[in-house]
């Protein structure tokens, strides 16, 4: 899987469409409502690309250690991630992507452990039940297909970002009474 640029687009693009799938299905269930989960308005959340490629390197580095080794590995690489996502959407654009503020042995709102055994739960499905999957299907199409197809993800991804950088920054200007022609 982390073997080429190719490879590593394709599933940073792929992970990221499945993770929203997983998001919007959890939280459009539990709100009984649509909810659009991130700071971006496609169907990625570049949280569950991000930890699809840690994961595989974690799974690379530790492939020969104990279940328990493993879930303790996997407990701390998610709960570390999650916890620099939350941090830094909330520093750099003032946006709360979930609270735990409400939940037992949480910290500052972004990680609690109760979600965390949720993350070591999906890790550990996500190395023994998707990625064998993943990597036969992976394997049967093309380099070509998979640098396309990830390339075409991936670009939409960052202008999204940009624009979603773009709206903050200048959003954030206007409120500090610093927008052209005003002085």
């Amino acid at each position: 899987m982390l073997t080429d640029l190719p490879n590593i687009i394709f599933s940073f693009s792929f992970f990221s469409i499945a993770g929203w799938g997983l998001e919007v299905s959890y939280r459009s269930i539990r709100d009984r409502r649509f909810v659009n989960p991130g700071l971006l308005k496609g169907p990625y959340l570049i949280l569950y690309g991000t930890a699809a490629l840690t994961l595989s390197l974690c799974i690379f580095i530790i492939h020969d250690y104990n279940l328990l080794l493993k879930a303790l590995f996997y407990c701390i690489a998610t709960t570390g991630l999650e916890f620099i996502s939350g941090f830094n959407a909330q520093y750099f654009f003032n946006k709360k992507l979930w609270d735990y503020s409400d939940q037992r042995f949480q910290y500052k709102g972004h990680i609690c452990l109760k979600f965390s055994i949720y993350w070591t739960i999906l890790s550990l499905a996500f190395e023994y039940i998707l990625l064998p999957p993943y990597l036969r299907l992976t394997n049967m199409l093309s380099i070509e297909t998979k640098g396309l197809f990830g390339g075409i993800i991936l670009l939409i991804i960052i202008i999204d970002f940009f624009i979603f950088s773009l709206k903050k920054t200048l959003s954030k200007r206007s409120k500090s009474g610093n927008e052209i022609g005003i002085y």
